[in-house]
C-alpha cells in the first residue's frame, strides 16, 4: 500500500525539455526539425504482455533491406548479474505516424551498448540520420560549449521532446572510457536518442547519467565516429576504424568478464521532500569535495 504524497520516480514515461514543437524546437529551422521529427521513434520491449524496457532510437542509413533504427542496447539487455540479451522478447516500434510496428534485433554490441533493430519499410519511408556525414564542429579542435540538443520520445503519449544543452568535459559513473558528455538533461525516456548540433547534424546517441543533476559530470554520450566504427564492426568484423586527426580507434568485442556495465535508475516510490535532501547532499558532496567518481579531461574532446 503507498502512502499519499509519495511518488514514482525513474519511470519511462517521465518527460524531459521541451515538447514538439514549441521552445527548443524554435531554435531549428523549421525543414531540420521537421526532418528530425520524422527520424526519431519509441522502442519497447516485452517479456509476455510485461513491459522490460522503453527508449528513443533514430532511423539510419545501414542497408537497403529494410528500415533499421540505432537504439540502445538497454532495450534488450539483462538488468541485472551477468550481461547478456533477454531471450523471447517482443520488440514493438512506435513510429512518427503513430503506427506501431515489430521490431527485430538485427545487431548488437553489449561493451558499447548499442543495439540496431530493424522493422519492415512502409510504404513511405522516414528520413535516415546520414552518421557518416562530417558536421562543421568536426573540424574543430575545440568543440566544449557547442550548443546540442538531447531528442527523446514519450512513449506512452508519442509525444517528441529535446533538451538543449552544450559540450562539455564531464565524468560518470559508466565503465565506457570513449564517452563525451553534454549538459542536456533527459530522463530514461531519451535513452538511446539522438544528440544534434543547431543544424540538425547527428552528433551521438545519449544515455542516461545517472547523476543528470550535477552539472559538472554531465549526460553521458557515444560520439559519431565511434558509433560508425561499431555499425561497420557489425558489418564487416573489422575492428579497427579512422578517427578525426588520422588516429585509430579499436573495437572492443563481447566477453565475458570484460563488458561494460551500463546500469539505468530503477523505478521507486518516494518522498518528494527526501529527494530534494539527497540532491542537496550530494551538490554539497561535489561542491566540497569534488566529484564523487572519476574526472576525465580526456573525453575526445
Amino acid at each position: 500500500m503507498i502512502n499519499r504524497g509519495m511518488v514514482l520516480f525513474n519511470i519511462f514515461e517521465e518527460p524531459f525539455g521541451d515538447i514538439y514543437p514549441k521552445g527548443v524546437w524554435g531554435r531549428f529551422r523549421k525543414s531540420v526539425s521537421s526532418k528530425i521529427s520524422r527520424s526519431v521513434v519509441a522502442l519497447s520491449s516485452f517479456i509476455g504482455e510485461t513491459r522490460f524496457f522503453a527508449c528513443t532510437g533514430v532511423f539510419i542509413d545501414f542497408d537497403d533491406t529494410c528500415l533499421n533504427i540505432l537504439t540502445s542496447a538497454s532495450l534488450v539487455r539483462t538488468c541485472i548479474g551477468k550481461s547478456k540479451i533477454v531471450g523471447n522478447l517482443k520488440i514493438e516500434v512506435l513510429l512518427p505516424n503513430n503506427r506501431c510496428e515489430v521490431g527485430t534485433l538485427k545487431h548488437y554490441s553489449l561493451h558499447y551498448n548499442v543495439a540496431l533493430v530493424s522493422v519492415k519499410k512502409c510504404c513511405a519511408s522516414p528520413p535516415a540520420v546520414d552518421l557518416k556525414h562530417r558536421s562543421p564542429m568536426d573540424l574543430k579542435c575545440e568543440r566544449i560549449n557547442t550548443k546540442v540538443v538531447a531528442v527523446g520520445w514519450f512513449v506512452q503519449s508519442g509525444t517528441l521532446m529535446a533538451a538543449n544543452g552544450k559540450l562539455i568535459i564531464g565524468s560518470g559513473k559508466l565503465d565506457c572510457r570513449i564517452l563525451s558528455y553534454s549538459t542536456c538533461k533527459i530522463t530514461k525516456a531519451g535513452i538511446g536518442g539522438p544528440l544534434v548540433d543547431l543544424d540538425g547534424n547527428f552528433v551521438g546517441m545519449n544515455f542516461h547519467g545517472l547523476n543528470y543533476h550535477c552539472k559538472r559530470i554531465g549526460t553521458p554520450f557515444l560520439n559519431r565516429e565511434d558509433l560508425c566504427g561499431i555499425l561497420e564492426y557489425f558489418k564487416t568484423k573489422n575492428t579497427k576504424y579512422p578517427k578525426i586527426g588520422g588516429s585509430k580507434g579499436v573495437i572492443v568485442e563481447d566477453v565475458d568478464g570484460q563488458i561494460n556495465k551500463w546500469p539505468v535508475p530503477y523505478s521507486c516510490w518516494r518522498d518528494p521532500s527526501d529527494l530534494k535532501k539527497d540532491r542537496a547532499s550530494y551538490k554539497h558532496a561535489v561542491s566540497t569535495g569534488g566529484c564523487p567518481v572519476r574526472y576525465s579531461r580526456s573525453n575526445g574532446f
